[in-house]
């Protein structure tokens, strides 16, 4: 009885086949990396969330070389598994799917299916360098996020030479700083793109600023 115990808990494969499914899970990772990189666009990129895409896909493999045809390994790893609290805010929805895409393809090397490992990462890839390429579902219109560092008399609402660039604005937030410094972060929409170096240039010479800063709406995913 005792020896059947002992059979049931095996989880020993082959060493060779462990070394390619590790060294073949990288690969296609560095793929999804290099497809990560090449289409981010936001202000929120972050080299450690490059190297956890590309470790997530290997862990993810030797899990399932571990629990394959063993439940009390699988039961064993849902234990562990259950104490781990994450809390890491991801700020662009974006990057889930791609941490859905990196665990996807590594419980495909890591369950011996290669060529849905190799199929899926090469067509998916594809398919999201073309929504990249087309700039799918895109609706800014030459939105930007402008914050002014200033003290009074200035106010954002009221009429200046500046707003002559602007078709349109609105306010984002307001933050007392100190020594009566107050941060304005608005939204706006410039008349003509081009326009912008201007703005930033009217705006620093406005009564009472003492710092302007511009950037792209389009590519600032929360401020």
């Amino acid at each position: 009885m005792f020896d059947n115990f002992l059979l049931l808990a095996e989880t020993e494969i082959n060493a060779a086949v462990v070394v390619l499914n590790i060294l073949y899970v990288f690969f296609l990772e560095l793929i999804i990396a290099w497809v990560y990189r090449k289409t981010h666009r936001t202000l929120s990129y972050s080299q450690s969330f490059v190297f956890t895409i590309v470790l997530m896909g290997i862990i993810a493999s030797l899990i399932m070389m571990v629990v394959a045809e063993n439940i009390v390994g699988a039961f064993a790893l849902l234990g562990a598994f259950a104490l781990i609290r994450f809390r890491t805010i991801v700020k662009e929805t974006r990057d889930i799917a791609f941490v859905f895409f990196s665990l996807a393809i590594g419980v495909a090397v890591g369950t011996s299916n290669y060529t849905v490992a190799t199929i899926g990462t090469l067509l998916v890839s594809v398919i999201i360098l073309i929504l990249y390429q087309f700039d799918f579902a895109s609706v800014s219109r030459g939105g930007h996020i402008l914050v002014i560092a200033a003290r009074e008399p200035f106010i954002p609402e009221e009429t200046g030479p500046w707003k002559t660039s602007l078709k349109g604005l609105h306010t984002i937030s307001v933050k007392t700083l100190h020594d009566g410094l107050r941060e304005f972060t608005l939204g706006i929409q410039l008349t003509d793109p081009s326009y912008a170096s201007r703005l930033v240039d009217e705006l620093r010479q406005a009564r009472g600023v003492e710092s302007v800063e511009l950037m792209s709406g389009k590519d600032t995913v929360e401020y």
